[in-house]
């Protein structure tokens, strides 16, 4: 059996808490492999744009009458479309064909989807200087470009099935990497990377101003590029490092258990089943 290793927080109460040394091991490893989630700053800088660059694009095309604020419905809206048709249709196909669709390929996707949702931004954003009245300075112009703001839509749409591919798969990783008593941990670990690019993206609101709205739609994409391609060949082998993971894991837990005294728990653990 693992020994234990025992702290008091309270001298009066004598409170311990106890750990073994597989559950130092785990937190450890845990703490190490959260730093992948840090790809995803990124990726979230791409999903929401920096600031309110995404609507004040679209406020300096023509919408008809539209709130420029409603198009980014269009993420929602391809999310809740786009999830059934992935798990019910594309997945198993792949899964037919004999395709192995590993968790870092989805990512990989995720990512570049997000990057392109960002570079088609940065050419609309020069076709509406190109084509407003007033030039380079089109979001404080009082006419608008006659592209029509309808176009937010394939940005909308790229960054959701980013989503699609990187949330739902980092979510998984979260929960299959994490130990069991740590997964609510490693969970809050990956949604700090949003606070971290909200923090980026107010941060740099300032000079989000004509006539340099081009530059930060593509230095996101050239990033959101960038990380995708080292991600997928700084964790290529991750299905395999994750099934070692879970191996070594369930092997801690048997440690010191005889093959009787596992057949007697696993009795007791049907009878109390049914």
């Amino acid at each position: 059996m693992q020994e234990r290793g025992q702290i008091y927080l309270n001298s009066k109460k004598q409170t311990p808490i106890s750990w073994t040394d597989q559950e130092v091991r785990d937190y450890r490893s845990t703490f190490i492999q959260c730093s992948m989630f840090s790809f995803w700053v990124i990726f979230n800088l791409s999903d929401s744009g920096l600031g309110s660059t995404l609507t004040a694009q679209a406020g300096s095309m023509t919408s008809q009458g539209i709130p420029n604020d409603f198009f980014n419905n269009f993420n929602q809206i391809t999310i809740v479309a786009a999830i059934p048709i992935l798990d019910y249709i594309i997945y198993p196909l792949l899964k037919k064909m004999k395709i192995n669709f590993k968790q870092v390929h989805k990512i990989f996707l995720g990512f570049m989807l997000g990057a392109c949702g960002s570079m088609v931004s940065a050419i609309l954003q020069w076709r509406v200087y190109q084509t407003s009245p007033c030039g380079y300075y089109a979001t404080t112009c009082d006419s608008p470009s006659p592209l029509t703001a309808w176009y937010e839509i394939i940005n909308y749409g790229l960054c959701a099935l980013g989503e699609c591919f990187c949330y739902t798969t980092a979510y998984e990783l979260a929960y299959t990497r994490a130990p069991d008593n740590a997964k609510g941990l490693v969970m809050a670990l990956f949604l700090f990377n949003s606070a971290i690019s909200s923090a980026i993206s107010e941060g740099v609101s300032g000079a989000l101003v004509d006539p340099n709205l081009i530059w930060p739609f593509t230095g996101i994409a050239a990033a959101g590029g960038f990380c995708a391609i080292v991600f997928l060949v700084l964790y290529w082998n991750l299905d395999k490092v994750i099934e070692q993971e879970v191996a070594e894991r369930e092997a801690s837990r048997n440690v010191g258990i005889t093959d009787a005294e596992r057949s007697e728990i696993q009795s007791l653990v049907k009878s109390i089943s049914r």
